[in-house]
């Protein structure tokens, strides 16, 4: 017999995604961030990234002026609600818990947008997607500015020239502008999502058990 006991932590913003990642059917609506850490030779980065769910884009990107830096954060929510002043649907910003995602100053940019907020469960870290990166031969980068404009060219080749597995080997940029004309049709199973803790592997031995 299977157990799920309920978790205790209160969490500061709700989870809307949980597991219905593949319910997302429309560019800009849900949006996800997070931040990745580049070591190498004497150097350590952080870079925040903010993806686009439906098309894997790299909507913004900043990279910290210095380790724990909070405004890498703050300057790339800038740039994504700059991409969404002319949206007027309702867009998901899922993060985790980190102490920036959760802080007052970091929520208070988004009052009066579109945005809503949605966060992983406390613990949790397998409730945001994994995005992956490729090796683009950061390591021979010697200065930080060198550093800046490799990221610049990976960026532009995730978004514009490399095929993704998840869109059908299409490319990010190209399969929101094929979305756009019409050659995408929009499912409306966001909208229809079923919100749950219970884990899938949960509910489906608990549907096994009764058939």
């Amino acid at each position: 017999q299977v157990h799920y006991r309920k978790r205790k932590i209160k969490d500061t913003y709700p989870n809307l995604i949980f597991t219905t990642w593949g319910t997302v059917d429309r560019p800009r609506q849900v949006i996800v961030s997070d931040m990745t850490a580049f070591k190498f030779w004497i150097f350590y980065f952080e870079v925040t990234f903010y993806f686009d769910v439906f098309t894997k884009e790299i909507l913004a990107y900043r990279i910290a002026a210095r380790k724990g830096d909070r405004y890498q954060y703050i300057n790339g929510l800038e740039d994504v609600k700059e991409l969404l002043k002319r949206h007027t649907e309702p867009v998901v910003l899922h993060t985790d818990q980190g102490s920036v995602y959760a802080s007052k100053a970091y929520n208070d940019l988004i009052k009066d947008s579109v945005i809503v907020r949605s966060m992983s469960r406390s613990g949790k870290p397998n409730d945001n997607p994994v995005n992956e990166f490729m090796d683009f031969k950061i390591e021979e980068c010697r200065r930080r500015e060198e550093f800046a404009e490799v990221l610049e060219r990976y960026v532009d080749f995730y978004n514009n020239r490399r095929p993704c597995y998840a869109i059908g080997y299409d490319t990010p940029v190209n399969y929101r502008k094929r979305y756009y004309g019409g050659e995408i049709e929009r499912k409306n199973t966001f909208e229809g999502r079923s919100l749950t803790e219970e884990p899938k592997f949960v509910a489906k031995r608990r549907k096994q058990a009764h058939a």
